[in-house]
């Protein structure tokens, strides 16, 4: 490799971007589990008496289980933070709820969605290839994640669609539909 080469490597310039730690979520997190755990030891004594093992075990697995979802959530950007980084040459990303970083060079790429929240990547994973993979790229994780869409526009070589947010109707409108179909699934599931 020639030495001109070498020093163009080392001095490119990238964007980093990595998800930010609150420690106000992980103690709420923990306050929750607490407070599950705290259900779960209340309810153990009444349960244990009836000697009703499958609501004995239903009841307490549920508090448990609720209990320790609240921690790994809380601990997960302690563990596994999403992170970044843009450059001349691509993009590399770890998500938050995958340790695998992914890296797409902008050759690949043949399709761009911008917005404030989610930024997809649709590339092609081989050169000549007909085939499609998207790269979700969830920003909401990100520190500065204002800076992101940015350095999207500043790297990226193809032209990027923006995309606005959902308004608030149509967010309410997919939260009452979530919620319909839970409640007719579980409607479903009586006997």
């Amino acid at each position: 490799m020639p030495r001109n080469a070498e020093l163009d490597q080392e001095n490119e310039s990238q964007d980093n971007f990595v998800e930010g730690k609150e420690p106000s979520e992980l103690i709420f997190c923990l306050l929750l589990a607490s407070a599950y755990l705290g259900l779960a030891k209340f309810c153990w004594t009444p349960l244990f008496m009836m000697k009703n093992w499958k609501l004995f075990f239903n009841i307490e697995g549920f508090f448990v289980t609720v209990a320790l979802v609240a921690i790994l959530i809380g601990a997960r950007p302690y563990m596994a933070p999403s992170s970044l980084q843009i450059s001349g040459r691509g993009i590399k990303y770890r998500g938050p709820y995958w340790i695998q970083r992914k890296t797409v060079n902008w050759d690949q790429v043949s399709r761009v969605y911008l917005s404030p929240e989610l930024i997809l990547v649709l590339y092609r994973p081989k050169p000549g290839s007909k085939r499609i993979w998207p790269m979700p790229i969830l920003s909401i994780y990100l520190a500065e994640r204002e800076q992101v869409i940015k350095s999207f526009l500043k790297y990226c070589p193809i032209q990027a669609v923006m995309m606005k947010s959902p308004a608030l109707v149509s967010r309410v409108m997919l939260v009452v539909i979530v919620i319909v179909l839970i409640l007719w699934f579980f409607y479903l599931l009586t006997p």
